[in-house]
């Protein structure tokens, strides 16, 4: 495990390093090809060197290794030819925050901006709410029941309060603090009335400020809006595989084909008009966007993935809790 880390370590050192050199490329093409390259890699090297660990800690290694890369992308798209960040900024912007905006660390650091507080209660709030739906998984569990579907659901809205709703409203309001204009990356999905709301201004929006910089908006004006947003798509589907069936080299497709069907059901949105009439109704268009993101979710979050990444980590996160 020493030796892997140090691996890991280390390839992510290279990665912060040789990321920050290549925004001050002459070419743009040359710093596209070879970040791209990067991320390939990166890919590849996470895949490797975790071989043999645990499948929980090989999807943070991936992710956080593949995050890192992709930065290295996003701060291509968006700051080349632009005044670069100097390193502590790309450095914090890398490994501190999971947006996907460099621009906000470029007077960082500096006074600290409005809105602290209350982020910290609701993450707070998110956070203790979570634990209780992991406590709640952990003692159906307990108990007997043989349904697969109630722990592992209530596992997963859990650990989306912790993480999403929770850790990372601490991490905005910490940059906040110190002047960054970091913004809630979760807001409110529940209100989403189309898939284009939630994807675009609701969801994980430090995923979707990526594929617009990296892949959207480079493709848009060659190939179409809905031709790059169907390759957008695609890249995040790409992307999920990389994160949720290899930690633990099972159920390869699944993911991608979360991602093929949503990326279907947002041009129905875009082209068909008796679609746009169920979007514009305000509970058809709910029931609209649930239906998708709800009833093929075991293609996201399939079997393998469920019992060797969500179950342990709402067990370990039990554990330090109640030891």
């Amino acid at each position: 495990m020493d030796l892997t880390l140090f691996g890991l370590a280390f390839w992510a050192f290279f990665l912060l390093v040789t990321g920050y050199f290549l925004a001050f490329s002459k070419s743009k093409w040359w710093a596209r090809l070879l970040a791209w390259s990067l991320a390939v890699l990166t890919t590849v090297f996470s895949v490797w060197a975790t071989e043999g660990q645990t499948a929980l800690f090989r999807m943070f290694a991936i992710v956080v290794l593949q995050l890192i890369a992709m930065k290295i992308i996003v701060l291509i798209e968006e700051r080349f030819g632009k005044s670069n960040l100097n390193f502590m900024q790309w450095s914090a912007f890398s490994l501190g925050w999971f947006g996907m905006r460099p621009a906000i660390f470029k007077d960082f650091p500096s006074k600290p901006l409005s809105g602290i507080l209350p982020l910290f209660g609701k993450a707070l709030s998110r956070i203790l709410l979570g634990l209780l739906l992991l406590y709640i998984s952990k003692w159906i569990e307990n108990q007997g029941v043989t349904s697969f579907f109630p722990k592992n659901l209530l596992a997963l809205v859990g650990l989306s309060f912790i993480l999403h709703f929770g850790i990372l409203n601490l991490t905005t309001a910490f940059w906040r603090l110190f002047g960054v204009d970091a913004r809630e990356l979760f807001r409110a999905p529940y209100l989403s009335k189309s898939l284009q709301e939630f994807w675009g201004k609701r969801w994980n929006l430090a995923f979707s400020e990526m594929t617009v910089l990296v892949a959207y908006r480079p493709l848009k004006n060659i190939l179409g809006n809905n031709q790059a947003m169907i390759l957008s798509f695609l890249l995040s589907g790409i992307l999920h595989e990389i994160a949720i069936s290899g930690p633990v080299n099972a159920g390869f497709g699944l993911p991608f084909c979360y991602f093929v069907l949503h990326a279907a059901a947002m041009f129905l949105e875009r082209e068909y008009d008796w679609i746009k009439k169920i979007i514009a109704h305000s509970i058809l268009s709910r029931c609209w966007v649930f239906a998708w993101l709800i009833l093929p979710m075991p293609l996201l979050f399939h079997q393998p993935f469920l019992q060797g990444v969500i179950l342990p980590l709402r067990d370990l996160m039990l554990s330090f809790l109640f030891s």
